[in-house]
């Protein structure tokens, strides 16, 4: 169980025996809280407290026969709200209010007994104890809801001095710190598993999770705050009902403005990281880490549409792959962070030679690719070959030390040396091969000796 559900379980057990310890001291605080207000009845009390205990117990044991313990603690407190609303439905009456200080419950000329609404209580709270501790979640948090909102509704009655609220007809209205303590295990019940149900999607990282832990605490507080403020202006004459309910509801208006406005602001932010991770992640899918051109992924999958292109408009596609010569020398000597520096200097040196609709890309180690669209005169393909000799063969500045490499090209071409990709890729490697034991920063083509 969550820290939250641990708190609040405990706090409920304090106050309840501090209420049963009221009634046998005839403390008065402890009782009702309020001087004339009604007392907590004391079965009220061990209702909560076997209802916490409950709770507490299972955040021990989950299984076998001391699971048993809080299972039953949880019926007997259902199977109290049930028989005491029995009783005012005149079903039955069975006195189980009146169990303990049976004879300090009439001494104050209205008999003391389990509220209606809190004897409704019970049974949601029993009920929804009962569902969590068979892992029945949804439901469980659904009856603590009701009971959580039965609890707001008494507390809003106390705030405003709205009797209808805090009663059931003419019957006892259930005691202010007995609404109090339904709030309390309600929370301790919904964050009990605080991965799931209500508090999962209140504490879900998601832009939903987002809006609702912003709206949320605002929603539930500034309404009553603000309609008891019009209420005590009202009662000390500061103004008018009418100005009064104009005041409530501008604020109220103006409240929900700001609240809509921060909400979607954090909405856009989050869908702009959303957004950011999801570039992260396809930039990481098919692009290559260090030098940020295309990897063996994209590279298939551009060159797959390069000749779907080009077989539509009956044009040529060039393969080149390309070999750095004497590579591994650089790594050997002066270490891989060297051979990455030559490797990112390289890559950008192969973009500054090609066009926009041509494509680079490296397949792993010092080996890359480049495909060729829209190719006017085969005898282009020598030019740009020759022309990545000559910038791949320059001197590359590492840590202030000059770099020399050059660079093996083989070319195949669509549709004279192949069709599928495959296939041209495997004769500019082999053409790739023949150029280096021919001396190496030389251009071999396919099919040509």
């Amino acid at each position: 169980m969550g820290t939250a559900g641990v708190v609040s379980s405990a706090l409920t057990v304090v106050v309840g025996i501090g209420v049963l310890f009221g009634w046998e001291t005839g403390n008065w605080t402890l009782k009702s809280i309020v001087p004339g207000l009604v007392a907590m009845n004391p079965v009220t009390a061990i209702c909560f407290i076997a209802l916490a205990a409950a709770l507490l117990i299972w955040d021990k044991a989950t299984s076998g026969l001391r699971l048993w313990v809080p299972v039953a603690l949880t019926a007997v407190v259902t199977l109290c709200g049930l028989l005491r609303l029995g009783t005012y439905l005149r079903v039955w009456d069975l006195p189980l209010d009146r169990l303990v200080f049976a004879s300090r419950l009439d001494s104050g000329g209205v008999p003391n007994r389990m509220a209606p609404n809190t004897a409704l209580n019970f049974c949601l709270m029993g009920l929804a104890v009962g569902h969590l501790l068979f892992g029945r979640l949804k439901s469980a948090h659904f009856l603590a809801l009701g009971a959580l909102s039965t609890a707001f509704i008494a507390l809003i009655g106390y705030a405003y001095s709205v009797t209808s609220l805090v009663q059931v007809a003419a019957f006892i209205p259930m005691a202010l710190h007995t609404a109090v303590l339904f709030l309390l295990m309600g929370a301790a019940v919904l964050w009990a598993t605080p991965e799931g149900g209500v508090t999962g999607a209140i504490t879900s990282s998601s832009a939903g999770g987002s809006v609702i832990r912003r709206m949320l605490p605002t929603l539930i507080l500034a309404p009553p705050v603000l309609g008891w403020l019009r209420l005590q202006g009202e009662l000390a004459g500061f103004f008018g009902p009418a100005f009064g309910v104009a005041l409530f509801v501008g604020a109220t208006v103006a409240m929900g403005l700001a609240l809509t406005w921060v909400t979607a602001k954090a909405v856009d932010r989050g869908e702009a990281e959303r957004r950011r991770a999801d570039e992260i992640t396809l930039r990481l899918a098919h692009f290559d880490g260090l030098t940020g051109l295309p990897n063996r992924l994209m590279f298939e999958d551009r060159l797959r549409q390069a000749l779907a292109r080009a077989q539509r408009a009956g044009s040529t596609v060039a393969l080149l792959f390309l070999d750095l010569d004497g590579f591994k020398n650089v790594n050997d000597v002066l270490g891989h962070d060297a051979g990455d520096q030559v490797l990112k200097q390289a890559a950008h040196r192969m973009e500054t030679a090609l066009r926009s609709v041509d494509t680079a890309a490296r397949l792993g180690g010092d080996e890359f690719t480049i495909v060729l669209e829209q190719i006017k005169n085969v005898n282009d393909i020598e030019v740009v070959a020759q022309r990545l000799l000559v910038l791949l063969s320059q001197p590359y500045l590492v840590a202030g030390t000059e770099v020399r490499v050059s660079a093996s090209v083989g070319v195949s071409t669509f549709p004279t040396d192949g069709q599928a990709p495959a296939e041209l890729l495997s004769q500019a490697d082999a053409a790739m091969y023949r150029a280096k034991r021919a001396g190496k920063n030389q251009v071999a083509f396919h099919g040509v000796s």
